[in-house]
């Protein structure tokens, strides 16, 4: 099932908290909705459900407008952070249990609900847990009986709300993965709210990026990581440095230091290079590399991640750095960037990759920053 998301407005008040959504999503997609608390992702989603009401604008599930239906008409699955499951009801009950509030004429018999309830149970590995109740399972156990639920009701639409959200790190990774392969079996049209950016990359087949109630981009992982269309999609996806720059007579430079991009083409004067640690590489510093004092540092998984201050004015641009030595700091340090991304003042921006570079991308209107 497609859905089409049309000029969707939201005001709580005189508040607006989406401002003219427009979004595409393909049938048996599986999208991300990225973005800060407060950026409209999970009012986005609600509306989608049918939880939430629209301003103005609306939405199709295929060619039908469904912007006046409730949830129940809709046929949406709902998946929430907290598991919202009955404590008094097994297992098997919860995931049953919108069969059995269905209108007896669409009710399937209970021999038909009790083989799904257990085709459900073995689908998502509880095959033996019909019997237990919520408390008797872990957090990650209970999302699993969710999804079962939400699946139970034979879904158009499968959305999650920051479905990981109350779970550690290492239950959130097996789940993240777990799900992937979920979906890929069901073939579910699925949309998830997420404000884990590693979450996102890892499960999408496209992402869109909310930001102040707007859609930043739309992309897949990879156009997301490596082309981010605005500064802010650049400093929320992965971790960055924001360096002051200049463009002038063709050449980029940081701190004076002419970098070896080429700026030809791009309007001159200020502009902003955002940088990622491992697109960094540390030398011995010359009159070409850019040149500071390593600050700080601390242990980033297999390597070290170092703060160099450039220049007079203490720009601070975070490295990781194999196999530097702990206690190595006020110590003079030369770099060189790799890769990168430019900013200019009037909406240009252009990626820097290995060398080369790609084509510039004007945008029609003003970047936030």
């Amino acid at each position: 099932m497609d859905i089409r998301i049309k000029s969707i407005v939201k005001n709580y008040g005189v508040s607006p908290a989406l401002h003219g959504i427009d979004l595409d999503i393909n049938s048996g997609e599986l999208i991300g909705l990225l973005g800060p608390s407060g950026s409209g992702k999970t009012t986005l989603l609600r509306i989608i459900a049918g939880l939430e009401s629209p301003t103005s604008g609306q939405v199709f599930f295929g060619d039908d407008d469904t912007s006046n239906r409730s949830v129940q008409e809709r046929r949406v699955g709902f998946v929430f952070q907290h598991y919202a499951l009955f404590r008094h009801m097994s297992v098997a009950e919860n995931v049953a249990y919108g069969l059995r509030v269905r209108p007896r004429k669409e009710r399937p018999a209970g021999s038909v609900i009790d083989k799904r309830v257990a085709d459900l149970l073995e689908l998502v590995q509880l095959g033996g847990f019909a019997d237990r109740f919520p408390g008797q399972l872990s957090g990650g156990q209970r999302q699993r009986v969710a999804l079962a639920r939400a699946l139970a009701v034979e879904p158009k639409v499968l959305l999650l709300d920051e479905p990981f959200g109350a779970l550690d790190a290492k239950v959130r990774k097996d789940l993240r993965r777990w799900l992937r392969e979920i979906h890929d079996r069901t073939g579910h049209t699925t949309v998830f709210v997420t404000h884990d950016q590693d979450e996102a990359l890892e499960l999408s087949d496209r992402i869109a990026v909310l930001a102040k109630g707007q859609l930043d981009q739309v992309g897949n992982p990879d156009e997301i990581y490596y082309r981010p269309a605005t500064p802010f999609v650049f400093g929320f996806i992965g971790e960055s440095s924001r360096l002051p720059a200049q463009v002038s007579n063709g050449q980029v430079l940081v701190e004076g230091t002419v970098l070896p991009f080429d700026g030809a083409g791009l309007t001159e004067g200020p502009a902003t290079l955002y940088v990622r640690p491992q697109d960094v590489m540390s030398v011995e510093a010359t009159a070409t590399t850019l040149n500071g004092l390593i600050v700080a540092q601390r242990r980033a998984g297999a390597t070290r991640r170092i703060e160099v201050a450039l220049g007079a004015q203490r720009t601070i641009i975070e490295v990781d750095v194999p196999g530097l030595r702990a206690g190595e700091v006020n110590r003079p340090i030369g770099l060189k960037v790799a890769n990168a991304a430019i900013f200019t003042a009037n909406g240009e921006a252009r990626y820097f990759r290995g060398g080369g570079i790609e084509p510039v991308i004007v945008r029609p209107t003003a970047f936030r920053a």
